[in-house]
């Protein structure tokens, strides 16, 4: 069990990343896409097929860090790569389920709700962290929800026999982090990196992790990134992306050790 692929790719929608020079001395790949537009939140059909073009030809497939959450939406895409019946863990403090009727643009809010519909292989979508009102109210056979509203904590037992194929890909948002570990640009939870990390390694010790993704980045501009308030912000986003990507690649390396 464990991460099957330990290659690194970075997506670049801003210049967010730059500014996260521990993280870039990772050998990674860089995908460009700052050029694309229709892309902040919603996405258009013709920058769908644009983004899922670039992530198809990519080399390194493993981990990929994608940016703000409001590009979220790019999981729908990475997870059309799957090839076995799986689950999505989705770390987040939303679920993410929002499908207005009528609303044909795939968004940052709206993905999961898509791979439900789309995606044949997706067999269960595991929600952990969510503090959001709306959590309360999903129900549905196909999704357990792990609120973390009321402050609760659940076992690694609890979350393991909510997942029930062999094959998994997890999606972290940060925005479930609390603000003493990170800053985003959405509204946040109350879970610690330790707590998520404790979770994301039984999850990897136990199953086969087809992939990884992390966004929830604070869109900073080039003349924010220089300010001594934003760079606070950096440090911390950035500590806590090295504290996911180093459990990832520590439970690969034993996976391959033991293989």
């Amino acid at each position: 069990m464990g991460l099957l692929n330990k290659e690194i790719t970075i997506m670049n929608f801003d210049e967010t990343y730059f500014t996260q020079q521990k993280l870039q001395q990772f050998p990674h790949e860089n995908i460009n896409v700052q050029q694309l537009k229709h892309v902040n939140l919603y996405c258009e059909e013709d920058s769908i097929t644009r983004l899922y073009s670039f992530l198809q030809k990519r080399q390194r497939r493993g981990i990929t860090f994608i940016g703000s959450g409001n590009y979220h939406y790019v999981t729908y895409l990475l997870l059309k790569e799957m090839k076995k019946p799986f689950t999505l863990v989705l770390f987040d403090n939303h679920p993410d389920l929002s499908q207005h009727q009528g609303d044909r643009l795939l968004s940052c809010g709206s993905w999961v709700s898509y791979a439900l519909s789309n995606n044949p292989l997706l067999k269960k979508v595991v929600i952990i962290g969510p503090t959001v009102q709306q959590a309360a109210s999903i129900h549905n056979p196909r999704i357990s929800v792990y609120s973390f509203k009321d402050k609760q904590t659940y076992s690694t037992t609890a979350i393991l026999s909510a997942i029930p194929t062999d094959n998994v890909y997890i999606s972290i948002d940060k925005d479930v982090l609390n603000t003493n570990e990170v800053q985003t640009n959405w509204d946040q939870g109350v879970m610690t990196v330790d707590m998520l990390i404790h979770y994301l390694t039984s999850i990897l010790q136990f199953k086969k992790v087809e992939g990884v993704d992390i966004c929830g980045e604070e869109k900073l501009s080039p003349l924010q990134a220089i300010l001594p308030d934003y760079q606070t912000i950096i440090l911390k986003n950035e500590k806590a992306n090295l504290k996911i990507l180093q459990s990832c690649l520590k439970e690969a390396a034993v996976t391959l050790k033991g293989a």
